[in-house]
C-alpha cells in the first residue's frame, strides 16, 4: 500500500518546533511506504526549505488563492489529492500541521476498518453535537475518490438543498467547514465510514466548537488552534484586554452568586453581552489554553502524548467493532 498524506502548511513564525514534531511523528510512526503532498504557498520561506530537503515530501505547484479559512484549506487539499491519486496513491489521509500519529503501525490498524462498504475513517470531534469526520484526520480510499469525486466543500448552492439539511439532521455538526463535503458525500451514496473518536482526558473541557489537545483512538493528535493570526494571540497581553477579562470574570461570579439564576440567564441572553463575553472571554479563554496546550506538547511529545493516552501505546487500536459505526 502506498499512502499519499495531504498537508497544507501554514504556521506563525514562533511554531518552527511544531512543524518538526508533527514531521518527526509521521517519519518515525509510518510503517508503509508513504509521500507528503504539501502545498505550502503562504509558508515562510525559511520552512518551505526545511521541508523541502525532506525525501519524502513533495511541494505542489498550486495557483494561490486568496481565499481564506476553511475555503482556502479545502482549496488546496481539493488539488493535493489530485496529485496523490495522480502519483499511484491506494490511500490518502489528510493531517492538519498541528496533527499526526501518536504511536507506530497507525495506518495498518486504521486502513484496516475500511473495507466492504467502509470508504473513509476520520476523526469525529463530538459524538453528539460534530459527529461529521474532520481534516485534521481523514483517511479513505483511492477508489472512493475516483468513483466518486468529492470535494472538501460544498457549494453554496449544496449547503442550501435539502439534501445537505437531511445530511446535517442525520449527522449533526457546527459547521460546514473543510472535509464536509467526503461526509456528505459517503452519506449521499449510502457508504459508511468508521469515526476516530476521542479518549483523552480533556475531551469533555471542549463540548464547544473549539477542539484542543485532542487525541483520538489513541492514534492520532490534534493540538488544534494553531492557524490563528498573531494579533490574537498578542492581544490577550495587552492591558486593556486583561483588565477587561478580570472585569468580566467578576461580574459573572457575582450576578451568577447574586442574582435569580431565570434573571441572569435572560441578562447572558442579551446580544450585546454574549458579543462581550464571546471578545474577552471564551474566545481569550480558548486562545490560553492553546498556548498553554502548545506549549506543553513542545517541552516534552513523549511525555504529553502519554498524559494523554488512556492506555498503553502497544495496546493502542481501534477499539470498536466495525460493523457498529454509524452510517452518518
Amino acid at each position: 500500500m502506498k499512502l499519499g498524506i495531504l498537508v497544507v502548511y501554514l504556521v506563525a513564525e514562533e511554531d518552527e518546533r511544531l512543524i518538526e514534531i508533527h514531521l518527526s511523528q509521521i517519519e518515525r510512526t509510518t510503517n508503509v511506504p508513504f509521500r507528503i503532498y504539501a502545498a505550502a504557498n503562504r509558508l515562510l520561506p525559511r520552512f518551505r526549505e526545511k521541508i523541502e530537503r525532506l525525501p519524502y515530501v513533495s511541494i505542489c505547484q498550486i495557483p494561490t488563492t486568496t481565499l481564506r479559512g476553511s475555503s482556502e484549506h479545502a482549496y488546496y487539499l481539493d488539488r493535493l489529492v489530485q496529485a496523490a491519486v495522480a502519483d499511484g496513491a491506494a490511500c490518502i489521509c489528510t493531517f492538519h500541521v498541528d496533527s499526526f500519529p501518536a504511536c507506530a503501525g497507525w495506518a495498518e490498524k486504521i486502513t484496516a476498518e475500511l473495507r466492504g462498504n467502509c470508504v473513509l475513517a476520520g476523526a469525529q470531534r463530538d459524538e453528539r453535537k460534530d459527529r461529521k469526520p474532520s481534516t485534521e484526520f481523514m483517511i479513505f480510499t483511492r477508489e472512493f475518490y475516483v468513483e466518486h469525486r468529492p470535494t472538501f466543500m460544498l457549494t453554496e448552492n449544496e449547503l442550501a438543498s435539502l439534501e445537505y439539511q437531511r445530511y446535517l439532521a442525520s449527522c449533526p455538526h457546527y459547521y460546514p467547514d473543510s472535509g464536509v463535503g467526503y461526509g456528505f458525500k459517503v452519506w449521499a451514496q449510502g457508504l459508511s465510514w468508521f469515526p476516530l473518536r476521542r479518549v483523552d482526558r480533556d475531551k469533555e473541557r471542549d463540548r464547544e466548537y473549539y477542539v484542543t489537545g485532542a487525541l483520538y483512538e489513541n492514534l492520532i493528535f490534534h493540538l488544534g488552534g494553531t492557524v490563528q493570526d498573531r494579533p490574537v494571540r498578542e492581544d490577550l497581553s495587552s492591558y486593556k484586554a486583561r483588565v477587561v477579562m478580570r472585569l468580566l470574570s467578576l461580574v459573572r461570579a457575582l450576578g451568577s452568586a447574586v442574582l435569580p439564576s431565570k434573571f441572569w440567564r435572560r441578562v447572558n441572553r442579551i446580544t450585546a453581552i454574549q458579543s462581550l463575553a464571546e471578545a474577552y472571554w471564551a474566545r481569550p479563554k480558548r486562545v490560553r489554553v492553546f498556548l498553554e496546550t502548545r506549549d506543553a506538547l513542545l517541552a516534552d511529545p513523549e511525555q504529553f502524548l502519554h498524559r494523554l493516552q488512556d492506555r498503553p501505546q502497544g495496546e493502542a487500536e481501534v477499539s470498536r467493532d466495525p460493523k457498529s459505526a454509524p452510517l452518518t
